[in-house]
């Protein structure tokens, strides 16, 4: 693997960890880069908006915020609002979502900006893991793709991003940036500079974008972005990051705040010589388990892939601890790994899982088996004893579970005719429910083929009952109070409103739900 000098990731003070004989600060190591030498970037144009980050400066004196720094690098085509009027609009309505995606991206987002820069590409691009993630690590999405710049299985291993039952390149922060921007870059060189198509193409395949050109050409129709017949997803995923960017740009105009990221790096990076239970390490140095998870997503388990990388992520604050803690951690049982053991006439999984002091349950886990048959020459991955179930990985895992506030349990695919209610109803939830759980705000339309979560195991708030209606021209008092099955009577009183005189459009009105609506 080849390795790249990253000076701007050691904080000052941290590099006498370096020198340590137990562990010490490493370069970051990239993936090697399977595909093809690739073309120089088409360089970035400059655009009014990104002159907004120095005049931040200018006028809060403020040089600190990240923020004013990703700006001054944005580099895209720049388009009048009414064309990202839609989702201009949904960002104003959903401040709490910046606020959480803003923060979900505090870790991350200093070195995805960095490497960008120094790859000579537009800063909005440090917004595109918000479109595709969320900048959560941990997402994934129907087509299996994993991670915050989505790859899907094909696509992370063209890019050598390797993937087992150990590691997944993918959830790999550093390794995954690497790959996002060598394939930008790429796909910016394949149509001639075009950002608008480069971001539609890394949403809907070259391909695609490719084939669509060429129609449109052939039809002697335009062969820009916004004259394309491209899919509704990426009609819309284009215009979302460009959204965003105006939002990141000017916040006080589209009336959000913008919470400030401290203009610097969140993380080191420290090699470890074998595999160690993480569990045990971020107990040892008093480091929250959940945040050294995030940091290094891309172990599968909680224990570092014996085949390497050998290095982990740690918050700058924590790294001096984290390393003297090394020395101290218990040696992991030895870890045997994939292609270890090739199934033998007679053999069974109870008796390979003996023999090697491992369980059933151990075996088919690691080698994603659905039934117990075994077929003579198959190749079995035989875990030794794992982290994962040491008393500090299950202690760490109940602690994120009570933390963790994602969503889990089932989803509904919305189906023409539908509604908030008639959803809420079929699966006795409420419309409040919906809504907090998939974040949407009480006016947002349901589109056929979107999917809702219906069902979420980890939440049964009482809380969940209490809904914010913002009222609609044409609503009536009864019309809300029948939407919702409750009493007009009712919402005058939760709402300390006279009577019905006293409601107008664009008025919130606050709604208990009862649990049968």
């Amino acid at each position: 693997m080849n390795t790249k000098n990253r000076s701007h990731l050691l904080a000052l003070g941290l590099s006498s960890l370096c020198i340590l004989s137990l562990a010490g600060c490493s370069t970051l190591k990239k993936p090697a880069d399977t595909a093809a030498e690739l073309p120089q970037v088409v360089p970035a144009a400059p655009s009014d908006e990104s002159q907004l980050g120095a005049k931040l400066r200018e006028h809060t004196g403020d040089y600190g915020n990240l923020w004013s720094d990703i700006i001054d690098g944005y580099g895209l085509p720049k388009v009048g609002d009414e064309k990202v009027a839609k989702h201009l609009r949904w960002y104003s309505n959903n401040q709490k979502y910046l606020d959480r995606v803003t923060e979900q991206s505090k870790p991350y987002l200093h070195y995805v900006a960095n490497e960008l820069r120094e790859n000579g590409l537009p800063l909005e691009l440090a917004l595109l893991p918000i479109v595709e993630s969320a900048y959560d690590p941990f997402a994934t999405s129907p087509s299996k793709a994993l991670g915050i710049w989505q790859f899907v299985p094909q696509t992370g291993r063209n890019f050598g991003l390797k993937q087992n039952q150990w590691y997944d390149g993918r959830r790999d922060l550093v390794a995954s940036t690497d790959a996002a921007v060598r394939y930008l870059k790429r796909l910016n060189t394949m149509f001639n500079g075009d950002w608008l198509l480069t971001i539609a193409a890394y949403n809907a395949g070259e391909g695609t974008v490719r084939r669509a050109i060429e129609r449109n050409r052939k039809q002697g129709k335009g062969t820009d972005f916004w004259s394309l017949p491209l899919s509704q997803q990426t009609q819309s995923y284009v215009p979302q990051l460009l959204a965003l960017s105006k939002v990141v740009a000017n916040p006080d105009k589209y009336d959000l705040e913008l919470n400030e990221i401290p203009n610097n790096p969140y993380f080191t990076t420290v090699n470890v010589s074998s595999p160690i239970d993480l569990a045990q390490a971020a107990r040892m140095a008093d480091i929250d388990p959940k945040e050294l998870r995030n940091l290094n997503a891309g172990y599968s388990k909680w224990i570092t892939d014996p085949t390497g990388p050998h290095q982990l992520l740690i918050p700058i604050a924590d790294a001096a601890e984290f390393t003297l803690t090394l020395d101290k951690l218990p040696k992991v049982a030895p870890v045997q790994v994939a292609g270890d053991y090739k199934v033998k006439s007679g053999d069974t999984l109870g008796v390979i899982a003996k023999r090697f002091g491992t369980s059933v349950a151990a075996i088919q886990s690691a080698n994603n088996l659905k039934t117990a048959q075994l077929r003579v020459g198959q190749s079995l991955s035989i875990p030794g004893q794992s982290p994962l179930n040491s008393p500090y990985a299950i202690q760490a895992e109940q602690e994120i579970a009570q933390r963790n506030q994602k969503n889990t349990g089932t989803y509904y695919t919305i189906q023409s005719g539908d509604s908030f209610w008639t959803i809420a109803k079929k699966h006795g939830t409420s419309v409040n429910n919906l809504l907090k759980w998939n974040e949407l705000a009480s006016n947002a339309k349901l589109k056929p083929g979107q999917k809702l979560l219906v069902v979420n195991k980890s939440s049964s708030q009482p809380q969940d009952n209490k809904i914010t209606y913002q009222i609609k021209s044409g609503d009536t008092l009864h019309k809300i109070a029948d939407k919702f099955d409750v009493s007009k009577k009712d919402i005058l009183t939760w709402n300390k409103v006279k009577d019905e005189s006293y409601i107008h459009p664009g008025q919130e009105l606050t709604i208990y739900l009862s649990a049968k609506n």
